[in-house]
């Protein structure tokens, strides 16, 4: 939800932006080309957790830093912004692959649509974090910034997926090392198993035979 309600406040917030809005719309449009290339970089080739709590974490700076700044630098205030947008839409894009990773095979589909699903009251509630600005300018950045800045740093706890194999059932994903377990879980092969079963079957007939 938080992660929403920073992508979709910070869209909504383009129109209020100084200079000219339909040339800052087509910025925060085309700010997010570069952000979805990085995250398919860090996607194919960084740990999630890293990933996640890094890009938040800025997104949430870039946006506390932005009631900082002059109102006559305009151009600087934008830049920043539109750095805050480039992060969230970055971590937007891998959170969707990395919840796939964390739920188990029997789950994946339904926990990760139940996840979308819920993601949608933070777009519903983003209209109102712009709503603010009739109280203060600074208030969204403020509250949208905190919260992505928080959610940074608790998704350290989140458990590591990178290099990992998917969880299959529930049992694999309690097991799912965090930021406290180092040792990994460890799926074992179902034919060993079944082939381990059927020796010891065999065993005990011919046990009972002789």
């Amino acid at each position: 939800n938080t992660l929403t309600i920073a992508y979709y406040a910070l869209s909504l917030n383009t129109a209020n932006l100084h200079g000219n809005p339909f040339f800052n719309c087509f910025l925060s449009a085309v700010v997010e080309m570069p952000a979805y290339g990085l995250s398919w970089v860090m996607f194919r080739w960084c740990p999630r957790r890293l990933s996640v709590s890094s890009t938040l974490f800025a997104g949430g700076l870039f946006i506390l830093i932005i009631q900082l700044i002059p109102a006559h630098l305009v151009v600087l205030s934008i830049t920043f912004e539109m750095m805050g947008k480039f992060s969230v839409s970055t971590v937007f894009a891998v959170v969707y692959a990395y919840t796939a990773e964390l739920y188990p095979t029997v789950l994946r589909n339904t926990a990760v649509g139940a996840c979308s699903t819920a993601s949608r009251i933070g777009s519903i509630i983003a209209p109102y974090f712009i709503y603010l600005r009739t109280y203060s300018v600074s208030l969204p950045y403020i509250l949208v910034g905190s919260l992505t800045a928080l959610t940074g740093l608790l998704s350290l706890l989140l458990p590591e997926s990178f290099g990992m194999p998917l969880p299959d059932t529930i049992s694999h994903m309690q097991s799912f090392p965090g930021c406290c377990q180092k040792r990994p879980y460890v799926i074992t092969d179902n034919k060993e198993q079944e082939s381990a079963a059927e020796e010891m079957f065999l065993a005990r007939q011919s046990v009972t035979q002789n």
